[in-house]
């Protein structure tokens, strides 16, 4: 902190500043500079996120390698461990291995927090089974309290179309994590439902979302084929919202709109239209494994649960842009 030399005031005017709240000057006091505070620092350093990242591809691979469901308590949570725990179920059923995979050249956002839970985003190309993915993927690791360790809570990479960010850091390279929606176009909590009934109603064009390959050519078009191709075997498909995760992970960018992980649960309902048709589940599909018949199965109905996880971008109120999802994840969890 700065001083500076004393500077004599004629008494007259250092009785007329008697009531003010700082003397500067009077008698023999020497006047400081007000101390301005640090800004607030990243909540965990780089090389400790590094290290949880190294650990978690260990642990993962170990855990993948012996189809291990209970070891993913140990090295993630959900909605993550919820995915990774019926996709197992998939690959053990299908018996097919599950690649190694390895995250490489792993920089970090870390957001300045108070006390716990404390979170960080890892942004990093993977290496699966040998080949590194051409799309950098983004993590986000969580930590409930000092007792726990980090637990992966989102993996999602967005394609080859779509950028990220830049995020808002301050001078001493914390990110702001934001846990309401104020201000912004959209709440983070409200997307899982927004973007269901976005591509579900195809309302490309008509709401508060932008073009997005993730959202309109693979799930748009992706559900419209689906339901088609059902249609054309007289069979109906219908999707809609059944719950929504509570856990969301938003991170200020420098626009002063965020991007936010979120995810949620859909129901898809297959419903054969005449006592002649039947609903199938095609034999080696995801699916039809995780209703234990990979063989394939036949049925007036099927109940299927997915989950979905997404990335979006969404922007303030003020800009006068559209939110945009940059990323997206889809797993049946549950078939019935």
């Amino acid at each position: 902190m700065s001083r500076h030399r004393p500077l004599r005031v004629p008494a007259a005017v250092c009785w007329l500043l008697a009531g003010a709240a700082i003397l500067t000057g009077c008698g023999t006091s020497t006047p400081t500079a007000e101390a301005t505070p640090p800004p607030a620092a990243p909540t965990v350093t780089t090389a400790q996120a590094a290290a949880v990242v190294k650990a978690y591809d260990q642990q993962n691979n170990a855990v993948n390698a012996a189809y291990d469901e209970a070891g993913l308590t140990g090295i993630e949570t959900p909605p993550l461990r919820t995915s990774s725990q019926a996709l197992m179920t998939i690959s053990k059923t299908l018996r097919q291995r599950i690649p190694r995979i390895t995250s490489t050249a792993a920089h970090f956002v870390i957001p300045a927090q108070r006390g716990y839970p404390r979170w960080f985003l890892s942004i990093s190309q993977r290496v699966i089974g040998g080949v590194p993915a051409p799309q950098l993927t983004y993590d986000i690791y969580y930590q409930e309290t000092p007792a726990d360790h980090f637990l992966a809570a989102f993996a999602l990479t967005p394609t080859e179309q779509e950028t990220v960010g830049p995020f808002a850091l301050n001078s001493a390279g914390a990110a702001t994590s934001v846990s309401s929606g104020a201000g912004l176009l959209l709440a983070p909590t409200d997307l899982g439902r927004a973007i269901t009934s976005h591509y579900v109603r195809g309302l490309r064009g008509k709401d508060g979302f932008a073009y997005s390959a993730p959202l309109d050519d693979v799930l748009g078009n992706g559900f419209v084929l689906g339901r088609q191709a059902l249609g054309s075997r007289g069979v109906t498909l219908t999707r809609a919202v059944s719950s929504v995760a509570p856990q969301v992970f938003a991170l200020r960018t420098a626009d002063g709109g965020v991007v936010a992980f979120t995810a949620v649960t859909v129901t898809d309902r297959l419903v054969a239209k005449t006592a002649k048709a039947t609903a199938s589940l095609r034999a080696g599909s995801n699916d039809a494994a995780l209703l234990g018949k990979p063989a394939g199965a036949t049925a007036g109905s099927f109940t299927i649960d997915r989950l979905e996880m997404f990335m979006t971008y969404i922007p303030t109120k003020a800009s006068g842009t559209k939110a945009k999802v940059l990323a997206y994840s889809e797993t049946g969890v549950s078939v019935k």
